[in-house]
């Protein structure tokens, strides 16, 4: 599976779109994508980290526009998840705990965990990055996508973990392209303002392509996961 690549499809993010996205950096060279979860903790995916911490990891906020000097913040430490499996990935997910804690402002904040694990509740679905091919856009990348069925995705998908799930379009033309290993799948419901990361970007077959849908970790299957290692 393709791992780390661009968003397929988007169009640039405006100020304050996703305030809770982050890049992450090792040597000022964003790699992956994460969520602001709290104002000390972020949430990623496991895959975007191997045996060794990257040298001089950083997080950057507070902005779309990476060519913009942002907000850096370093990090206190790293967690991934203990079942985490680098050839199926499953329970590709992770935490950074940050050294000092995020002040909160329009272009910073939190997004909401998700409360249900029924897709049908769901409107509205993006995902952001920025991308990690050479022609890594500097502005912030959106697409809107398709939750699809657990059901109609195993179809397509043959390794599909309960804890996966998928979005795109059946006829493709939009993807994460794993847009940012790690950054979120984020969605609204109807009647509500605030955004729930129901996913995060985890792998992929091919890139915007018919009937190869973007996989993402379900954060629903993780909340109590998240709660343990963040209390």
């Amino acid at each position: 599976p393709r791992q780390g690549e661009r968003i397929i499809g988007g169009t640039d993010a405006e100020a304050g779109d996703f305030p809770w996205q982050v890049s992450i950096q090792t040597k000022g060279i964003h790699f992956c994508g994460g969520t602001i979860i709290s104002s000390w903790w972020i949430l990623t995916a496991a895959h975007c980290f191997g045996k060794e911490l990257p040298p001089d990891l950083t997080v950057v906020l507070g902005g779309i526009d990476l060519s913009q000097k942002l907000e850096r913040k370093k990090l206190n430490s790293l967690i991934l998840h203990e079942k985490y499996d680098s050839e199926s990935l499953e329970n590709d997910i992770a935490l950074i705990l940050l050294d000092s804690p995020i002040q909160s402002s329009d272009q910073k904040l939190p997004v909401c965990l998700p409360f249900i694990s029924d897709l049908h509740v769901w409107k509205d679905c993006w995902v952001a990055g920025w991308g990690t091919t050479v022609a890594a856009s500097r502005v912030l990348q959106k697409v809107e996508v398709k939750l699809i069925s657990k059901e109609q995705c195993s179809k397509w998908v043959p390794h599909l973990a309960d804890s996966m799930l998928c979005a795109g379009l059946e006829e493709g033309g939009r993807d994460a392209c794993q847009g940012d290993s790690g950054g979120p799948l984020v969605c609204t419901q109807r009647n509500s303002r605030r955004w729930f990361a129901i996913g995060l970007v985890s792998w992929g077959e091919g890139c915007g392509e018919k009937q190869k849908p973007g996989v993402y970790t379900s954060v629903y299957s993780y909340l109590n996961w998240i709660q343990v290692e963040t209390a």
